[in-house]
């Protein structure tokens, strides 16, 4: 591992602490829409905060890269962007949720199916700074780690399409409300997505090494 690799690794390791930083205030946010929606401002400012300062990781490590001289430092410049992906927009996302004016009762049917999605999405989060932070102290052991963001992200999609299918047959809720859940929910399953796809891209360094 070259010095480059080892500062990119370490800076990724970093960024993906915000990420699962920002995974879990999203799974706060989202559990505070149901029980306490005056706590939803804060975790807002929270997720804005960790974006802010996994941006400015993922400019760093741009840079040091752009400085690298190998000719495959195209499959770094992949995974950076990748993880940039990962981190979309999820203060938008708790955004658009504070500003669903239907409010559930507490014992909604749709409450253990959006906690159980959170509940992924927040594992999610860790698997993903588990493999960055193996990435830095042995490459040998990334497969497994890899192997296991492929494993939430099955789990995520089951539970995004049980929630989807939940929420179309919701006759009691007004179709603007359900496509506001589901726009939520959906953001959720496009972030575990991307971990996924950084799972390949990791493997991808790996097949170089």
């Amino acid at each position: 591992m070259d010095q480059m690799e080892r500062i990119v690794f370490t800076n990724l390791e970093t960024q993906s602490k915000y990420i699962s930083q920002t995974f879990k205030e999203m799974g706060l946010c989202i559990n505070s829409f149901f029980a306490d929606r005056e706590k939803i401002h804060d975790s807002i400012a929270k997720i804005r905060n960790f974006e802010k300062e996994a941006n400015k990781l993922r400019r760093k490590n741009l840079e040091i890269i752009a400085q690298a001289v190998s000719i495959y430092r195209s499959d770094f410049f992949r995974l950076v962007m990748k993880m940039a992906d990962v981190m979309g927009n999820q203060a938008g996302a708790s955004v658009r949720l504070g500003n669903i004016k239907y409010v559930p009762k507490k014992d909604d049917s749709m409450i253990p199916k959006f906690q159980a999605l959170i509940s992924a999405f927040v594992e999610m989060g860790e698997r993903l700074r588990d493999l960055m932070k193996i990435l830095g102290d042995d490459l040998s052991k990334a497969p497994n780690y890899c192997n296991a963001i492929d494993e939430v992200e099955e789990k995520v999609d089951e539970l995004y399409r049980d929630l989807h299918g939940h929420l179309y047959n919701r006759m009691d809720i007004p179709l603007r409300y359900i496509m506001q859940f589901l726009s939520v929910a959906k953001h959720i399953e496009e972030a575990c997505d991307h971990c996924a796809s950084v799972a390949d891209s990791v493997r991808i360094i790996l097949s170089t090494h």
